[in-house]
């Protein structure tokens, strides 16, 4: 009976020796290699084995981002996203192990699947159907009825500026596209308000793409201040886009009647922006504590200098007014009643608010301090010692005669005395 039992017992060993082992294995599939964007695919996790395995996604969506298997295969589904490619990662969690429960380390798994906007949600590829509608969405010709458009026109400059005057209500805006499927809106008549104003026209080309064109109006605003200079009414200007302010000045405020406006200022000088009835702008040295303009600038730059020149105040004996044009501005200044015809005149602000007279010679285009004295060229000089020496030389002579003359009146005088004397002797 013992015999029988051992022989059992080894037959039973010799059988399981021989008994095929099951390797582990895991992987992961996908049910898609090339998709549709936003579409969904599937993809299968798992093998000969145990565990957890954590999924993560780039490129789209999971409907899980774990899956327990267990000698079998797991089935999740992933959505695309709109170009691109869709890459899914699987990673089993510690512990995992194969179907005899042995720690079982495989590694991550990896698939990648293409988004193709040539592609069904069944995975096949189709061609795009080509679009033959024009996609020209430019104007040809953009005009306005009043004022002038900065910068010229031009099909791929898509913004303009243009300063109308205070008595302008309405613009009138007319636009050309240039291909003739496409059409443009914002045309006609436009509304303006004092100020900035902004008109938008709209090109749509045959194939529905938008390009737009803007033009910034700026609509003169009325002052709110105005001050007297020269019995003229000057209007402080609100609106000092474009304009320069001279080097050195900083921009503040200062406030008159309950109105706020800007004044520049660098040292003991003050200057405003103002406009005369005929809209001629210029700046003007302006007294704070007076609240009144006290003179007209020009800023002015010669030879990298800033010259602040102001209108003449009075008459100058020897010199008579005229109007003459420094680097393109014309400005008010003296010039000699005889001769110098190159030389003038003119009055300059210097920062700290006093009055200086230069000379300024228009061939060379320079200024130099005056010091009452008059200009001459080396000719000139010649000319003028010539003639100097002329008259020494005429004063030297008639000198000579005079002295000779006044010798032979003073020996006939004593002559004569001499021949009285000698008469009374006798």
């Amino acid at each position: 009976m013992k015999k029988w039992r051992l022989w059992i017992t080894f037959m039973l060993l010799m059988l399981f020796s021989i008994a095929p082992v099951k390797a582990a294995s895991f992987n992961m599939s996908v049910s898609k290699t090339k998709v549709a964007p936003n579409s969904t695919f599937t993809i299968s996790v798992g093998g000969d084995c145990i565990g957890r395995v954590n999924l993560s996604v780039s490129g789209g969506s999971l409907s899980t981002t774990s899956v327990w298997v267990e000698q079998n295969y797991q089935t999740v589904t992933v959505t695309a996203g709109s170009s691109g490619t869709v890459t899914i990662v699987a990673t089993p969690e510690t512990g995992f192990s194969d179907a005899d429960a042995n720690l079982y380390a495989p590694g991550s798994r990896k698939v990648t699947v293409t988004i193709s906007s040539g592609s069904t949600s069944s995975g096949t590829t189709i061609k795009p159907p080509v679009d033959t509608r024009s996609t020209n969405n430019s104007l040809s010709a953009l005009t306005i009825n009043s004022g002038t458009l900065s910068p010229n026109f031009d099909a791929n400059t898509l913004e303009y500026h243009v300063d109308l005057p205070s008595t302008q209500k309405t613009l009138l805006v007319d636009a050309k596209a240039a291909d003739e499927k496409a059409s443009v809106k914002g045309t006609g008549e436009i509304n303006l308000n004092p100020g900035d104003n902004t008109i938008k026209l709209t090109v749509t080309a045959e194939n529905g793409s938008v390009k737009e064109y803007t033009i910034y109006a700026y609509v003169e605003e009325e002052p709110d201040i105005y001050l007297t200079y020269k019995k003229e009414e000057i209007g402080v200007v609100k609106n000092l886009k474009g304009v320069t302010i001279p080097t050195g000045f900083e921009t503040k405020q200062h406030t008159l009647n309950e109105h706020t406006f800007s004044v520049f200022e660098n040292g003991n000088l003050t200057f405003i922006y103002g406009s005369n009835s005929k809209k001629e702008k210029s700046f003007y040295l302006f007294d704070k504590e007076e609240n009144e303009i006290k003179n007209k600038i020009v800023p002015i730059t010669i030879q990298n200098q800033t010259f602040y020149l102001y209108d003449l105040e009075q008459d100058k004996v020897g010199f008579k007014r005229t109007n003459i044009k420094i680097n393109d501005l014309e400005v008010e200044g003296y010039q000699f009643q005889k001769g110098f015809s190159d030389y003038f005149l003119v009055s300059v602000l210097n920062n700290e608010g006093k009055k200086i007279e230069y000379l300024y010679e228009t061939t060379e285009q320079t200024f130099q301090l005056y010091s009452n004295f008059a200009p001459i060229t080396e000719t000139e000089y010649q000319n003028l010692k010539q003639k100097l020496e002329q008259k020494n030389g005429i004063i030297y002579a008639l000198t000579g005669i005079l002295v000779f003359s006044v010798g032979i009146f003073v020996f006939f005088i004593i002559k004569n005395r001499k021949g009285k004397q000698n008469e009374k002797k006798n």
